[in-house]
């Protein structure tokens, strides 16, 4: 091991014990130790017991530690604490400007066991009510995880887009007339992606000149295929072109293989679009979402116009406000809907048990639909439901007794709490909320968080078969964290004529637009409209909702 790992192994021992509160004398020698040893020049395996003794700072009870990470690699002592410690807690102490004080508080006291975790909370403007805590804090603390997430391998789809449209303006600059553009899985919206793919018309020497200014690690392993790395985090590859080959070399690199081959023959033809392209082999043009879709080169424009897209979406449904943990005002979040074009906003804080997010009483569920009848006149034609989103609770019942339900135009039923179950367990809870007659939607059926909680285990069958059974939609939440449910799921839902909500979660008005992720997700499982809540009219939801 290098003086680097072996400081290392000292400072993660010594936060480690500050989690749980242990000796601080012993976690100061510790803290002595990684600070003295991460300096020394000498490999500390040329050391003996006794030249480790000698250095400041250094007594027996180290030493022995240090020749034992040495000699196998381990610490007994680490290791001791690393079992009893959630391997979530301790990544959340890799993240930058979050000590093992505020680590602990968070786990103990709030219960965060991992990084993913603590972003979504964040994301939901939970961290601002915490003693110790603040908006700034907030804010940093997003940033930093977002960075130890793209540190892993693999990464969120709308993080790494946004690096690639940031290289690509850069480029663009950089070197006036040359064209690049996202490719490879990033441009078919796969959710998780492990590295960035630009396809540049860019020369060689061009890129290498534009490289020397930038945050780049860069490695030339082959004449045609470039990769590096983006602000040593993220993996980056190049595909080179020519103005004569671009469209045809945008087909190849986006994929996937298999549905490139059936598109793409000679290269000696030079094409100004895609859909030129396409419409010499007789094709309709095939966005790139929808590659993955297999044999979708056999569908006819017939059939690829029924597909959800944005122009069908009539209103946004699942959003939160000041009134639960949103940052923004209700009239904020209904303006900035019709801003964007919609007709309607249905309006869905969080219900009474998710104190954590300040879930509505009944006082306050009458003054927010106070406000709401209000501002439907002030707004006219744009509309405000009311809606809440309201917890599934352990056993499967809603979270208000039944006078109150009725009192709302729509209800998506939500899992927050109790995730530790086993898919019998999860499948009845869901189920027997969605039997409950006031349902109308199931919000994130998982319950995952992307690359940072796996969702816990559902009979999907039984749970789509339900939801058909009892006339209610499931959500395709559109967070970009979420994206829950999955594509793959959507294809179930469209065989048995299951309704699919595709919705925000929004907790503020720019994450309004995060509707588009979930558009991306449902087209890659082949939604057509006439399956999105989303297309109704207010009007028509409301019909809808209260059919059940």
């Amino acid at each position: 091991m290098s003086n680097k790992e072996i400081a290392n192994a000292f400072d993660l021992l010594a936060k480690i014990m500050e989690l749980h509160n242990e000796n601080p004398f012993k976690i100061r020698s510790y803290q002595n130790a990684y600070l003295t040893l991460r300096k020394l020049d000498t490999p500390l395996a040329d050391f003996g017991m006794e030249q480790l003794m000698e250095i400041k700072g250094i007594g027996e009870a180290i030493a022995e530690k240090i020749q034992s990470l040495v000699k196998t690699g381990s610490m007994p002592t680490l290791e001791k604490y690393l079992a009893k410690t959630p391997p979530g807690v301790v990544e959340m102490l890799k993240i930058n400007g979050l000590g093992p004080k505020k680590v602990a508080t968070l786990w103990h006291e709030h219960g965060f066991a991992s990084p993913g975790e603590l972003l979504y909370a964040c994301n939901e403007n939970r961290l601002i009510e915490l003693k110790g805590f603040g908006e700034k804090t907030q804010s940093a603390i997003i940033k930093a995880i977002g960075f130890l997430q793209s540190s892993e391998g693999k990464y969120l789809h709308h993080l790494v887009t946004y690096h690639a449209n940031e290289i690509i303006n850069m480029l663009g600059l950089a070197v006036p007339g040359s064209v690049t553009i996202l490719t490879g899985s990033l441009r078919r919206g796969v959710p998780i992606v492990e590295t960035m793919e630009l396809l540049t018309t860019c020369s060689r020497v061009q890129l290498e000149k534009f490289m020397k200014n930038q945050p780049f690690e860069w490695d030339l392993p082959s004449k045609n295929n470039d990769k590096g790395m983006w602000q040593e985090f993220l993996p980056i590859h190049f595909y080179f072109t020519t103005g004569h080959d671009l469209i045809h070399d945008l087909v190849s690199t986006t994929g996937p293989r298999s549905f490139a081959q059936h598109v793409l023959d000679s290269p000696d033809k030079s094409f100004n679009t895609e859909t030129e392209l396409f419409k010499s082999k007789h094709l309709p043009y095939i966005s790139p979402e929808l590659r993955d879709i297999q044999h979708i080169e056999k569908w006819s424009q017939k059939e690829l116009d029924l597909l959800i897209n944005h122009q069908h979406i009539k209103g946004i449904i699942h959003c939160h406000s000041t009134y639960s943990d949103g940052i923004h005002s209700l009239e904020a979040m209904a303006t900035e809907a019709q801003v964007c074009g919609y007709e309607y906003l249905v309006i869905t804080d969080h219900s009474q048990a998710a104190a954590y997010a300040n879930g509505l009483k009944l006082e306050q569920l009458e003054a927010q639909w106070l406000e709401i009848d209000y501002l439907n006149q002030k707004l006219h034609p744009f509309k405000i439901l009311k809606g809440i989103e309201c917890d599934i609770l352990a056993h499967g019942d809603l979270d208000y007794n039944e006078e109150i339900l009725s009192r709302f135009e729509l209800i998506i039923g939500s899992i927050h709490s109790v995730f530790n179950m086993d898919e019998t367990k999860a499948t009845h809870r869901l189920i027997r909320a969605i039997e409950n007659p006031f349902t109308n939607i199931i919000g994130h059926p998982s319950g995952r968080l992307l690359l940072s909680r796996e969702g816990y285990p559902l009979d999907y069958a039984r749970i789509l078969d339900a939801c058909k059974a009892n006339q209610v939609a499931i959500e395709l939440n559109a967070n970009p964290q979420r994206l829950d449910i999955d594509a793959s799921h959507i294809t179930k839902c469209v065989e048995l004529g299951v309704y699919v909500a595709i919705n925000p979660d929004a907790h503020n008005k720019t994450s309004i637009k995060d509707i588009n992720y979930g558009l991306i997700s449902a087209r890659r499982g082949a939604l057509p409209a006439s399956l999105c809540l989303n297309t109704m009219t207010a009007n028509e939801l409301i019909s809808f909702c209260k059919k059940r």
